[in-house]
């Protein structure tokens, strides 16, 4: 039965097309924080907007974002590195090279204190400006006769990110009303992941296990850390290796400093070539998790099917006119990472069993970055024509080439426009089919705590 459905899926995975992606030999010191990968900083887009075809105004904004930069979700993450420096360095086994990284680790540390998981200040401006660009874009959406309705998850930094968005909507528009909240009840579509993929998850975890062993190369800064190697791959004279742990631990710290402003980095730890293996670890932890391909039987982005309904619920009661003009959702990267997939926006559907060309087509930089979000922009002219746009971190997106444009009366095509029946017809198919493969799927749904513990454990070995 799973073969049948495997057939009838292709026509929903976009195959070969490929996202702006940075190539390995394109790293220099200006684009290295996007090899930071799930945790680069979001920047604002650079691109213009394509102005709404001749007669259509915008009637209804709809988003999910992921919340803006933070720090480190567990102070152990900080701890970790730091310990195991500080304590070569009171045995005096570090090198000059070795006292500086501990010296800027000091200093990352003491910023992040008591702040584990917290928005940093950059994260908060983030949504601040994204924010202030869709007022500023779209300023018929935002009047007081309007309701803009907000949603978040529960968790803390989430919550400041919703705040800090709403807060600049309202400096910049003081009378507009407001329809916000933060509570589990919307849980089931700002997080929940169907548990009809769990199962299918765990599928890829020997390879993914196999394709972090081939990335992890800590030797090199190991010799330039410690005077004596066995210090760290003999650790406590016990036989334990812990090279690789402080690696990624080291990476885990270089990554997220581009999200606060501690006033030093670590950027120079690594050589761009193991830069760009620890980021093709924190990729395919995100593609594996939330990514079409066939070692999950091409299913896992279906699990945020609920959150797709949502935004086409919501987005058919604002067109019939219940005074919603904008629909905001903040979130977390598990959540937009599979939609982003689900959506196929850009390619991002991409699907594959080659690990290693994973990143070539698929990079998690441009898909759920601190900040990452999604907008859907609907337009209406006098007639009732309704068409929509997308919004992929700001930047015009696109679908793949079997939602055609929407065309005016000539037949020109008006990119990057889309008819909102197509695409409706679209995104409710794949939905549809979802439902169709649970139905018949024989695949086991429920596990159990341990095994979904050991398969994060598999799959984590680059980033925490």
């Amino acid at each position: 039965m799973r073969k049948l459905f495997a057939i009838v899926l292709a026509s929903f995975v976009v195959i070969g097309l490929d996202a702006k992606v940075i190539k390995k030999d394109q790293m220099n010191a200006e684009n290295l924080k996007k090899f930071a990968g799930s945790v680069y900083a979001y920047e604002a887009p650079t691109e213009p907007l394509t102005p709404a075809p001749k007669g259509f105004k915008p009637v209804y904004l709809t988003h999910f974002g992921r919340h803006g930069s933070r720090f480190l979700d567990n102070a152990s993450n900080y701890d970790r590195p730091y310990n195991y420096l500080k304590e070569a360095a009171d045995a005096d086994m570090l090198t000059d090279f070795g006292k500086d990284v501990l010296r800027r680790l000091e200093i990352i540390r003491a910023e992040a204190d008591q702040r584990a998981g917290d928005l940093t200040q950059k994260g908060m401006q983030q949504h601040r400006d994204i924010a202030r660009r869709m007022v500023e874009n779209y300023p018929e959406l935002f009047t007081n006769d309007k309701i803009i309705m907000a949603r978040s998850t529960t968790s803390h930094r989430v919550l400041v990110s919703e705040y800090s968005a709403l807060m600049q909507i309202l400096r910049m528009r003081p009378k507009i009303k407001f329809d916000y909240d933060s509570s589990n009840h919307d849980e089931p579509w700002m997080y929940t992941e169907d548990k009809g993929v769990s199962a299918h998850k765990r599928k890829a975890s020997a390879a993914v296990s196999e394709f972090n062993k081939n990335h992890t190369h800590p030797e090199r800064l190991m010799k330039a850390l410690f005077k004596d190697t066995s210090f760290i791959t003999d650790y406590q004279g016990q036989g334990r290796d812990q090279s690789s742990s402080l690696f990624t631990s080291l990476y885990d710290v270089a990554s997220y400093v581009q999200g606060s402003d501690p006033g030093v980095d670590l950027n120079d730890v690594f050589t761009y070539d193991e830069w760009y293996d620890l980021f093709l670890m924190n990729n395919m932890r995100w593609y594996s998790q939330g990514g079409f391909t066939p070692l999950t039987d091409n299913v896992v982005p279906y699990g945020h099917c609920v959150t797709l309904q949502n935004f086409i619920d919501f987005a058919d009661e604002a067109l019939a006119g219940n005074s919603v003009s904008v629909m905001l959702r903040y979130g977390h990267e598990v959540t937009l990472m599979s939609y982003f997939s689900l959506l196929c926006l850009n390619g991002s559907g991409y699907s594959t069993d080659d690990l290693e060309s994973v990143a070539d087509h698929w990079v998690a930089y441009d898909l759920a970055c601190m900040g990452g979000n999604v907008q859907w922009i609907f337009f209406r002219d006098k007639k009732g024509n309704v068409i929509v746009k997308f919004l992929m971190n700001e930047v015009e997106a696109t679908l793949p080439d079997e939602v055609p444009f929407y065309k005016d009366a000539k037949g020109k095509e008006l990119k990057p426009y889309y008819r909102w029946e197509d695409v409706r017809k679209f995104y409710l198919d794949k939905i549809a089919y979802w439902e169709d493969f649970k139905a018949h799927d024989d695949t086991p749904v429920e596990e159990s705590s341990s095994s979904r513990r050991s398969f994060r454990q598999e799959i984590n070995t680059a980033t925490n």
